[in-house]
């Protein structure tokens, strides 16, 4: 009889564990640095009137990676509210690195002197994979792509209207097994599969040519 306790006790704990709040973070500390779990490579990247700035339009090298420095593995959601102040070529770039990691195994905060420039290249011959979100000097269409590292490997794209689109977007992925969603605005934009070797790693906030601010980072575990 106690075992059959334990039992249900278990199964009604499981039932709730199934979507878990993973990270949760609305970036309302002073204006300044960076989370200390967080770091940025290229522009920097500050926490500004409650939200994450990030400024790579006209300054710098105009291309900006912040990291959370939390490995993730499993099948999760992330979403987060996207604000675009300005992109002076109507690059309009929202990116996401998922599951990012070194194939040498050295965590990637160790090797961010190595990408101080933020270049786009030198994230390709790293393990992951990136989605990517950008109008670039398209006046009808935004195009979505989702790609694999290394290798810069296309898995699937897809293009939607810009009418509607307006200054805040909000942005969805989520990925369970092999199947890969990408959602801006409640509409799905990417439905894919990919097998490849991608199972943990790093997420990433990854902009081009655009200054913007990003706030309500929710990522969770779903069963």
């Amino acid at each position: 009889m106690y075992r059959l306790v334990l039992m249900g006790i278990y199964s009604f704990l499981c039932a709730f564990a199934k979507d878990t709040v993973v990270v949760n973070e609305t970036f309302n500390d002073p204006d300044g640095a960076l989370p200390a779990f967080f770091w940025s490579e290229g522009n920097a990247a500050s926490v500004k009137n409650g939200r994450l700035f990030i400024d790579a339009d006209t300054t710098g090298s105009r291309a900006a990676t912040i990291w959370l420095d939390r490995e993730l593995a499993g099948d999760l959601s992330v979403e987060f509210d996207v604000y675009l102040l300005s992109s002076s070529d109507d690059a309009n770039n929202v990116n996401i690195f998922f599951m990012y990691g070194d194939p040498s195994g050295r965590p990637l905060r160790q090797t961010a002197a190595s990408r101080q420039d933020g270049l786009y290249r030198r994230y390709h011959t790293l393990s992951g994979y990136i989605f990517t979100n950008v109008t670039n000097e398209d006046p009808g269409r935004v195009r979505y792509r989702f790609r694999r590292n290394p290798g810069f490997k296309r898995v699937s794209e897809s293009f939607g209207p810009r009418a509607g689109r307006g200054g805040k977007l909000h942005i969805k992925l989520v990925k369970k097994g092999d199947q890969f969603e990408y959602w801006e605005n409640n509409r799905k934009t990417l439905e894919a599969s990919d097998t490849g070797p991608c199972e943990k790693g790093l997420f990433g906030f990854r902009t081009w040519h655009t200054s913007m601010e990003i706030d309500n980072l929710l990522i969770k575990r779903i069963g």
